[in-house]
């Protein structure tokens, strides 16, 4: 994902309370942050259609640079990695998803996942873009 603004403009927006500003279809449950928002330790619940109920700990946080969730479910376990860097034009982005299925339900999972996750992360970055662009939410279909 390449986004053409600063990192420290990003960063603050990679956080389940944010994330309300900007992911039209966002949904958690703050389960505890001492902040008020996402930092190291943070615990959020998400359920979505698609992926059922996970809860996901923040286990690495380093301002503007590095990010890093563990996602688990019934399912699969999800490290979740985020990596900004400055690329000249703005901020490269990279998300890693390393999966592990603990169930055979988790390992149908993986049918198709690859593609999906492509298609969201373009959604995404859609999303991100205009928010950071405009200030408002991108709202897909509208």
């Amino acid at each position: 994902m390449r986004l053409a603004h600063p990192a420290r403009d990003i960063w603050p927006l990679l956080c389940p309370v944010r994330e309300y500003d900007w992911i039209a279809h966002w949904d958690c449950e703050v389960v505890h942050t001492e902040s008020g928002i996402n930092e190291l330790g943070c615990v959020f619940r998400t359920d979505f259609p698609a992926e059922g109920p996970e809860t996901w700990l923040t286990s690495r946080y380093e301002p503007c640079s590095r990010l890093e969730f563990v996602r688990t479910g019934r399912d699969r376990i999800i490290r979740f990695e985020i990596t900004l860097e400055a690329d000249g034009n703005g901020t490269a982005l990279a998300w890693t998803h390393h999966v592990t299925a603990l169930s055979e339900e988790g390992a149908a999972l993986f049918e198709g996942y690859a593609k999906r996750l492509a298609d969201n992360m373009a959604l995404l970055e859609r999303m991100l873009g205009h928010y950071l662009d405009t200030g408002e939410m991108f709202r897909p279909g509208t």
